[in-house]
């Protein structure tokens, strides 16, 4: 069976979102920048975050070799998905197709270190009948490297 691509995961470098929340949760990350190019995972609690309603997802970057793992995923996006994957790793969630669309995705987000914009279906976990919408925004660690991914998400169930 061919892996549907169309409608599945476009980008908007304008970043119009159209969930109120992802507007708020950007406008958060934003706000933490503190004249940063990025805002480190420490300028954000965990009650800050939980307050987005389970839309939260974040992602540890590894740089040698690059892998991305799950942390922490919230619980709307666990119930939206139909599963929980927190603790594997993208590569081993996703079907090789779409993991080699994510890992540019995220490889361009790391680079340009500034949030990006993502819209269209959920095909990449089986549920293709699923709009979604996710802000992924980097986030530093102590020396400033790129080593976690902030992403929220908001679904059209």
């Amino acid at each position: 069976m061919p892996t549907p691509l169309d409608g599945w995961w476009q980008i908007d470098q304008s970043n119009a979102l159209r969930s109120l929340e992802l507007r708020r949760l950007l406008q958060l990350w934003e706000g933490r920048r503190n004249g940063a190019a990025v805002p480190r995972r420490d300028d954000f609690s965990a009650e800050e975050l939980m307050g987005y309603g389970g839309r939260v997802v974040l992602i540890d970057v590894e740089q040698a070799p690059f892998r991305l793992r799950f942390r922490l995923i919230g619980t709307h996006v666990t119930m939206a998905v139909g599963r929980d994957s927190t603790g594997c790793y993208l590569d081993e969630v996703y079907d090789p197709v779409y993991w080699d669309r994510l890992r540019r995705h995220f490889l361009q987000l790391i680079e340009d270190r500034r949030p990006l914009r993502m819209f269209g279906n959920m095909a990449h976990s089986l549920k293709p009948f699923v709009a979604a919408e996710s802000i992924d925004m980097p986030l530093a660690g102590s020396d400033g490297a790129v080593e976690m991914i902030l992403q929220g998400f908001d679904f059209e169930l």
